[in-house]
């Protein structure tokens, strides 16, 4: 079950679904599941965004209105055809929450110590970019890398929460590649400034294309990214330092989370330089690959 953003032949934005072993425009049976129920009220459901903030992002809603379905019409008449236009799957978090540092082997490769606690900087989200648009190399910034990693998708107002209930807040995982400047990063950790400048270039923060519901999405998987069909990242997403559900209570108490705010969870090791003309594909398991050419 992954679900996307996309825009119609038309330019409407709609909400896709890969569902066992087809893909629906889930929109419109979001549409006829209201008229058969006689639901009147509620949200029509165009952007995903706005499914993740009426907290209608789960796994169960979707086997609901598919199930229902199935009883008045053949799914095959919601099936889409052909390649779509992909967009964001959540398209205006309040705030990029990124994690630096998150695994021992990513850690020493750059010559940093393991952190005995997160380390969280920002990321905009004007920095955004869909999977299979085109990452922008910012001139004379020198070396530029890509960053693989699990993204966190807030699902609920969370504030102060404990790890127990960490993933009660959470609405579900996606893919986050955090295209770094590293040589400004560098230069900015050498005087003592924050990272914000290094991370947040236009396009610096490819995601999606699909948005997992948590009931949906197993963590025994590997967070891999490949340049031009090489791989250079390839680490089980059980080596991260803070897992999760430490990530969203430790960050829950620093600030409040909400609906539809992305947290990036780190990358292994094996980061390695962008050019122009690469293809940069950042893959997990279940959840897709995030695939964006350079330039």
């Amino acid at each position: 079950m992954k679900v996307f953003s996309y825009n119609s032949d038309k330019g409407i934005s709609q909400i896709g679904i890969e569902f066992e072993g087809g893909v629906y425009n889930f929109s419109q049976a979001w549409e006829l599941y209201r008229d058969i129920k006689n639901k009147g009220r509620g949200p029509g459901l165009e952007f995903l965004q706005i499914m993740v903030e009426a907290d209608f992002f789960h796994a169960e809603t979707f086997d609901q209105v598919f199930s229902t379905l199935r009883s008045y019409r053949p799914l095959k008449d919601l099936m889409i055809d052909g390649p779509v236009n992909f967009q964001l799957p959540v398209g205006r978090p309040q705030k990029i929450l990124g994690i630096g540092r998150n695994y021992r082997e990513h850690a020493a490769e750059l010559s940093n110590p393991v952190p005995s606690e997160p380390i969280f900087f920002s990321k905009s989200p004007s920095a955004l970019l869909p999977h299979q648009h085109v990452i922008q190399l910012p001139p004379d910034v020198g070396r530029v890398d890509a960053e693989a990693e699990l993204a966190v998708v807030i699902g609920r107002v969370c504030h102060d929460v404990s790890e127990k209930h960490a993933m009660d807040f959470v609405a579900g995982f996606s893919i986050v590649n955090d295209v770094t400047a590293r040589d400004m990063q560098r230069k900015d950790i050498e005087a003592k400034k924050p990272w914000f400048r290094s991370k947040n270039f236009d396009t610096f923060c490819p995601f999606g294309p699909y948005l997992v519901p948590k009931e949906k999405f197993d963590s025994n998987v590997n967070v891999c990214s490949r340049i031009n069909g090489a791989e250079r990242q390839n680490s089980p997403l059980s080596d991260m330092i803070f897992p999760v559900t430490e990530l969203v209570a430790y960050l829950s108490k620093h600030c409040t989370l909400v609906p539809g705010d992305i947290i990036a969870t780190g990358t292994p090791s094996g980061v390695t330089p962008l050019t122009p003309g690469d293809v940069i594909e950042c893959e997990i398991s279940g959840l897709g690959i995030l695939s964006n050419s350079v330039q």
